[in-house]
């Protein structure tokens, strides 16, 4: 297993621990750092498996389906514990969770059509997915609300075009190719 794959496991192991760590932290206040530190370096996991795969060249069929799957798991779990607490709307966590929903159930009705495993991140996933994290620190990190909640409105209108995008975008793989 590569560097890069290992590094991708590391941060889906992390999220048990963050939810955990979240969850008790209205309980021990002391864990906020924790609990926002164990966010942020699972974020930056996600920069370092890139990385890794290509300083070393270990780009895998594994790696390409781990590392957005990590993100989605990540941001997901985030988004829900937020929901949960009151720290978001419930419409925001569905709107992140349709997206997410509406990739993985795309990309799977792709593969069967057309046996294609092929993953192709889109400018403005990776926008969103950005924007998603961003908006997790901002909601764990004590920034003025002003500013969260301009993020948040900036992250959800960039998820719902993101998943416009992607829907188009596998349209497109869809059609048939002309003689």
């Amino acid at each position: 297993m590569t560097l890069a794959n290992r590094i991708t496991i590391l941060r889906i192991a992390l999220i048990p621990v963050f939810a955990i760590l979240y969850l008790q932290s209205s309980n021990y206040p002391y864990l906020k750092n924790w609990t926002l530190g164990l966010f942020a370096f699972a974020i930056f996991t996600d920069l370092l498996d890139g990385l890794a795969a290509r300083m070393r060249d270990e780009k895998t069929p594994l790696g390409t389906f781990l590392d957005p799957l990590a993100d989605k798991l990540l941001i997901t779990s985030s988004f829900v514990l937020f929901a949960y607490k009151g720290e978001i709307a419930l419409w925001i966590f569905v709107t992140v969770f349709s997206r997410d929903l509406i990739i993985v159930l795309g990309w799977t009705i792709i593969y069967i059509l057309t046996s294609s495993p092929l993953i192709e991140p889109r400018t403005l996933g990776k926008t969103s997915t950005f924007l998603q994290m961003t908006a997790a620190v901002a909601i764990l990190f004590p920034v003025p609300w002003e500013v969260t909640h301009w993020l948040i409105r900036l992250m959800t209108a960039i998820t719902v075009i993101s998943a416009i995008d992607y829907i188009w975008a596998g349209s497109k793989r869809l059609e048939p190719i002309p003689n």
